[in-house]
C-alpha cells in the first residue's frame, strides 16, 4: 500500500512539474500533428478517483494548442455545479505562439450564474470566454469536480473533431469491491489494469494521434470520435442506491426515485376524470389531457440529470404550471393514470444525429425524458416539452433511438418510431401576377406538418417582420419581397399561412421583349450537399419529407408564351422528384407542379455520391427557365 501511494504521489509531482515547465512553443509541434488539425491537445492527465459508492473526484489537467480561429471554442471553460457536482479550484493560463505567458485566471475571475429557475437545487454554471490576441495561441487548464453521488462515471474523449493528440492519460482509480466497465468507442484502445489490497487502477494512454477530419453532415461527435465509455456496476445519487450492470437495473433504481412523484389532490384527479368522462376512445382520451398539457405548461430548459434524476411532485407541477423533462413528463404520466390509462416514462438521447445508446453496454448516455403510453394494442409516444408538438409524434430529436421504459419490472430499451416522410410535409400554392415591367403581386398559402409546422411556430408567428422576411428568403428561398404581409390564426396554428408579396423583379432575367422566369417563385430544394469524394461516415438529414408546390403565373396583356422547361422525373434510392408545366393559352397562365420526398434520414456513405446527384439535379431544375415574350 505505501508503494502504491508513492508511485501516485510521484507521478503528481512529475505532472505538476511538467505542467510548470512545459515547452508550448507551436514551433515545438511536427506538422504531422499540425496536419487538418484546428487544435493540438498537446498534454492531458485527468484522474478519476471513486472514494466510496456515493463519493468521487475528478481532477483535470490539459494544454491545448489552437492554431486558428476554427478551433476558437477551446478558450471557452463552462461547467455546471449543483449538489451532486461542486467545482473545486480553478486556473486557467493562456500563452502565445511562442509559448510565453500573457494571461492567468482563477475561479474568482469566472462569471457564475444561477440556472433551472430554482428547479435545480444549488444550480449554478461558472464560465469564462479568455479572448487571444492571435493565433496559434495555447490554454492551460487545471480543475478540480467534486461528486456527491455516482450515477455518472466520466467518459475518456480521448479526441474532437480537427484535434490531434500528442500525450493523454485517464487514470480511473475504485475500490475493488466496486469496480467498473467500459467499452471502447471508434478505437482499440484498451487500459493497463493494475491493483493493491483495496483498488483496482485503469490506465488509458495514447500519444500522437492525428487529427480525423469531421465530415459535414455526418453523426454527431460524441458518436464519431474516439471515446472510452466508462460506468459503475453499483453507485448512489440522491441517496438512492443503484445497479447499472443490465437495463433493467437501471429501470428499477430509476422506478425507485420515482414512485412517489406521481402524487395528486384527489380534486384535480377527478378534474381530470371529468374532462373525459364522455369519450370512450382511450386515443383520444389521451389527446386531450395532452392538449391541456400543451396550452397551460411551460417547459423549463434543464438537460436530465443537471440537479439530479428525481421529478419534482406532480401536485408541484400542477400548482406553478412548469417544469423540466422529467417534471413535465411525470406530471402527464399522473393525470393519465388518474383517468385509468397506463404509461411509462422513457430515458432517451435527443439529437437527431446521436447515435442510439448500445443494447450492449448500460451507461447513463440520456439527457431528455419522455413518455408512452399503452392505448390497446398500440402504444402512443408523447414529447411532454413541446407547446406544438403534433400528438402522438415525437419529432426528429428522439425519433430512430433505444428509450429506456421504467416499468414495474425495471427498465425495457425498445425502439422509438422511425421517423416518416409523411409526417413531415411542406406545401406551397401561389398565384403570380406578372406585369410587363417584371414586377407583379404573389399571393400563396403554406401549408405544414411535422418539423415544417416546428419551423413555423419558431419563425413565423408571433416574431418580428424583419425576422418572418429573414427566414422567408433565406430559409425557405423566396424571392426577395420589397412588401409583404403573413396572415395566421392565432387560434388554430394548424391553418395554411397565407402570404402577399410586392416583388419589383421576378424574372430572373430579361432581354430585348423576353422574360426568363424560374419555375417557382422560391426553391424546392436550396442546400448543396457536402463533397461526396472519399466519404466514410453516414450522411444525416434533420429528417425525411415530403415537399409539392403549384405555381400559376398570369401572364400581363400582350404576352405569350415561347418555352417551357422539359419535365422532370428524377429517382434514386431514397426519394423521387417530378416537375410538370402547363400552358393555357386562353387563360393566359402557366401552372408548374413539383414533388420531392426524401423517405429516409440517414443516408449510408456508400449511397451518399448518389444522394448527391439526385439533389444537384433538383438545385439544376430550378434553373431551367420558363420564357414569355412581349407579342
Amino acid at each position: 500500500m505505501t508503494k502504491f501511494y508513492f508511485t501516485l504521489a510521484f507521478i503528481f509531482t512529475v505532472i505538476t512539474l511538467f505542467a510548470q515547465t512545459g515547452n508550448y512553443d507551436v514551433a515545438t509541434i511536427t506538422e504531422a500533428m499540425k496536419k487538418n488539425a484546428y487544435s493540438v491537445k498537446r498534454e492531458e492527465r485527468i484522474e478519476f478517483e471513486v472514494k466510496a459508492i456515493d463519493k468521487a473526484y475528478y481532477k483535470v489537467h490539459k494544454v491545448i494548442t489552437v492554431l486558428n480561429e476554427a478551433g476558437k471554442d477551446e478558450f471557452l471553460f463552462y461547467e455546471f455545479s449543483d449538489k451532486f457536482h461542486s467545482l473545486e479550484e480553478v486556473s486557467i493560463q493562456i500563452f502565445d505562439s511562442k509559448g510565453k505567458s500573457v494571461k492567468k485566471y482563477s475561479k474568482s475571475d469566472l462569471t457564475k450564474q444561477a440556472t433551472g429557475e430554482g428547479l435545480v437545487p444549488d444550480g449554478k454554471v461558472y464560465y469564462i470566454n479568455t479572448p487571444v490576441a492571435e493565433y496559434p495561441a495555447t490554454i492551460k487548464i487545471d480543475y478540480e469536480l467534486k461528486f456527491n453521488g455516482t450515477l455518472d462515471y466520466p467518459d475518456f474523449n480521448v479526441q474532437l473533431p480537427e484535434q490531434s493528440v500528442e500525450n493523454a492519460v485517464f487514470i480511473a482509480k475504485i475500490p475493488a469491491e466496486l469496480d467498473l466497465r467500459f467499452k471502447p468507442k471508434n478505437t482499440a484502445l484498451n487500459p493497463v489494469i493494475t491493483s493493491d489490497d483495496k483498488y483496482k487502477i485503469y490506465t488509458w494512454t495514447v500519444n500522437n494521434l492525428p487529427a480525423l477530419e469531421y465530415e459535414e453532415g455526418s453523426v454527431k461527435g460524441s458518436s464519431r470520435f474516439p471515446k472510452i465509455l466508462i460506468s459503475p456496476n453499483k453507485f448512489e445519487l440522491d441517496g438512492y442506491a443503484g445497479d447499472m450492470t443490465s437495463w433493467q437495473n437501471f429501470g428499477k433504481w430509476y422506478a425507485s426515485l420515482i414512485k412517489d412523484a406521481g402524487n395528486m389532490p384527489e380534486e384535480r384527479k377527478l378534474f381530470f376524470k371529468n374532462m373525459v368522462k364522455d369519450i370512450a376512445d382511450d386515443k383520444e382520451k389521451i389527446k386531450l389531457i395532452y392538449t391541456y398539457l400543451q396550452n397551460n405548461f411551460r417547459y423549463v430548459s434543464i438537460q436530465l440529470g443537471i440537479g439530479g434524476f428525481k421529478p419534482f411532485d406532480a401536485d408541484f407541477v400542477d400548482k406553478k404550471k412548469y417544469g423540466d423533462c422529467k417534471a413535465l413528463s411525470n406530471y402527464m404520466q399522473a393525470c393519465l393514470t388518474a383517468v385509468g390509462l397506463k404509461s411509462y416514462q422513457a430515458l432517451i438521447n435527443a439529437s437527431y444525429n446521436q447515435a442510439p445508446v448500445d443494447p450492449d453496454f448500460p451507461h447513463n448516455g440520456f439527457n431528455h425524458d419522455i413518455l408512452c403510453v399503452l392505448a390497446g394494442k398500440d402504444s402512443v409516444w408523447l414529447e411532454c416539452t413541446s407547446t406544438t408538438t403534433d400528438f402522438g409524434v415525437l419529432g426528429n430529436f428522439t425519433e430512430n433511438k433505444n428509450a429506456l421504459l421504467i416499468t414495474e419490472d425495471g427498465g425495457k430499451l425498445v425502439a422509438t418510431p422511425k421517423s416518416k416522410a409523411s409526417e413531415n410535409r411542406f406545401g406551397c400554392n401561389s398565384l403570380v401576377t406578372l406585369k410587363e415591367d417584371g414586377s407583379g403581386t404573389a399571393t400563396a398559402q403554406l401549408t405544414s406538418t411535422g418539423e415544417y409546422r416546428q419551423d413555423f411556430l419558431n419563425y413565423i408567428f408571433d416574431q418580428k417582420k424583419d425576422d418572418q422576411k429573414k427566414y422567408l428568403v433565406n430559409y425557405i428561398g423566396f424571392l426577395q419581397p420589397d412588401e409583404f404581409e403573413i396572415n395566421y390564426d392565432k387560434a388554430n396554428r394548424i391553418a395554411p399561412v397565407k402570404l402577399q408579396l410586392d416583388i419589383e423583379k421576378i424574372p430572373e432575367f430579361t432581354a430585348g421583349n423576353k422574360q426568363f422566369l424560374n419555375p417557382r417563385i422560391y426553391k424546392i430544394w436550396r442546400s448543396v450537399l457536402p463533397k461526396a469524394e472519399n466519404r466514410t461516415q453516414d450522411f444525416y438529414f434533420e429528417h425525411p419529407f415530403i415537399k409539392t408546390d403549384t405555381t400559376i403565373y398570369k401572364l400581363p396583356e400582350g404576352f405569350s408564351l415561347e418555352t417551357l422547361p422539359k419535365t422532370k422525373d428524377i429517382k434514386f434510392e431514397y426519394g423521387s422528384f417530378k416537375s410538370n408545366y402547363v400552358y393555357d393559352e386562353n387563360k393566359k397562365t402557366i401552372t408548374t407542379t413539383a414533388r420531392l420526398e426524401l423517405t429516409e434520414y440517414k443516408i449510408p456513405a456508400a449511397k451518399f455520391l448518389d444522394t448527391k446527384k439526385f439533389f444537384n439535379e433538383v438545385m439544376a431544375e430550378y434553373t431551367e427557365k420558363i420564357v414569355v415574350k412581349k407579342l
